[in-house]
């Protein structure tokens, strides 16, 4: 039997979520519901925009699923659609993995290249975006949102609502001592989170020219507790270049490490042998001798070349879309470039020849030919022009 299911939210993510409906067995997206009178009556990607009194007369015993990303918006529509009488529908892409030791609420959506472990426990209405990892004895509160390539490790508690942006790292806590999310809290893109963090609290890297430790060499990391103030941090510049001429002159020492290097088969939103994902695959131009680490992201809707023997670590994600901010443009990953692991590329970004971008990065400029970056948003460490021609904007 087919289950009809109407997505609240004629948005980026609700033409994400009717998406997933088509790869669901037994699921069949119907409409757009919407709040804007200026949308009802147009059409979105093949599906009708309707109102919220409507939807219940043209399609009889629909449910819903909500596509807003927001946590606040999202709690706003569910509670008003379901004061008119409506279900919420809980929805995860059949290419998810998951353990039979998981609870869901429902309306949680988890969409392609999710994989969640054991003893794991989703609240209401929780969103987890495409190729997100979630550790064991994770627990997530009502309305919680990670975006795409977040990596959640063992014993992190979140609380309602809490938004997590793009790429963004958390370290495992311990039963004793979970890591504490609390309430409302925003975690920004390409974070690498290893305390608790109180509500209303934004994560990040430290701003250039703060005051900061500056002997912490992790990159970026926040640290931070329940009742105090969050320091943001960056590495220590003399430290990253000795760690980089290190890995260079390794790097030149294993010319031959792509002996025997084939070129992957690459199917639409699947995993490749390397166990990296690729969307919108007809977009990817990859060269040869190229090593991409595993759980890696790749959405090439508006290109993305990745050049000769460009090395990607493990967990990063490539964009040249954001459906968040709309921003879009093809990438370029220039030859012998380096991408450290858990880093996130935006639109429009090109790395040049050599250059290395360090873990847990967020590069949302330009990097010149043998230049090094760190942090989030990524800054020049060293290379052989003044500095990283940095956009006006961030995701």
């Amino acid at each position: 039997m087919t289950t009809r299911i109407a997505i609240y939210g004629a948005s980026g993510f609700g033409r994400e979520v009717a998406w997933l409906l088509e790869a669901c067995e037994g699921l069949e997206p119907v409409c757009f519901i919407d709040d804007d009178e200026a949308k009802i009556g147009k059409s979105l990607n093949g599906l009708p925009i309707v109102g919220l009194s409507q939807v219940g007369g043209m399609f009889p015993g629909v449910k819903i699923v909500s596509g807003i990303g927001v946590p606040r918006i999202r709690e706003h529509i569910v509670c008003k659609a379901e004061t008119a009488g409506f279900e919420f529908h809980t929805i995860v892409h059949p290419n998810a993995q998951m353990s039979r030791w998981i609870e869901i609420e429902e309306g949680t959506v988890i969409c392609a290249g999710c994989s969640l472990t054991t003893n794991i426990r989703l609240g209401k209405q929780v969103q987890i975006n495409l190729d997100c990892t979630i550790g064991h004895d994770v627990v997530m509160g009502d309305y919680t949102t990670l975006a795409p390539g977040v990596h959640v490790s063992g014993w992190v508690h979140f609380g309602k609502r809490v938004y997590v942006g793009t790429g963004a790292v958390f370290i495992n806590g311990t039963e004793e001592h979970p890591l504490l999310i609390g309430d409302d809290v925003v975690i920004g893109a390409g974070a690498c989170v290893t305390k608790s963090i109180d509500k209303g609290t934004w994560g990040g890297c430290r701003r250039e020219g703060s005051d900061d430790d500056p002997q912490i060499t992790q990159i970026p990391r926040i640290e931070g507790g329940i009742g105090g103030k969050e320091r943001h941090t960056c590495p220590d510049h003399q430290e990253m270049q000795r760690a980089f001429s290190s890995e260079s002159a390794k790097s030149a020492k294993s010319v031959d490490r792509f002996e025997g290097w084939e070129y992957p088969v690459i199917e639409e939103g699947k995993p490749t042998k390397y166990n990296w994902v690729v969307q919108n695959k007809d977009g990817l131009r990859l060269g040869d001798r190229t090593d991409i680490g595993a759980f890696t992201y790749i959405n090439a809707k508006f290109g993305v070349t990745i050049e000769d023997e460009v090395q990607i670590g493990s967990h990063c994600s490539i964009y040249s879309v954001s459906t968040i901010d709309g921003k879009e443009g093809p990438v370029v990953l220039k030859r012998g470039c380096r991408i450290g692991t858990h880093s996130t590329v935006m639109p429009g970004v090109t790395v040049g020849e050599n250059a290395v971008v360090g873990a847990h990065s967020f590069v949302n400029g330009d990097v010149e030919d043998g230049g090094v970056v760190a942090g989030a948003p990524a800054r020049r460490i060293r290379g052989q022009k003044s500095e990283i021609r940095d956009r006006k904007w961030e995701a």
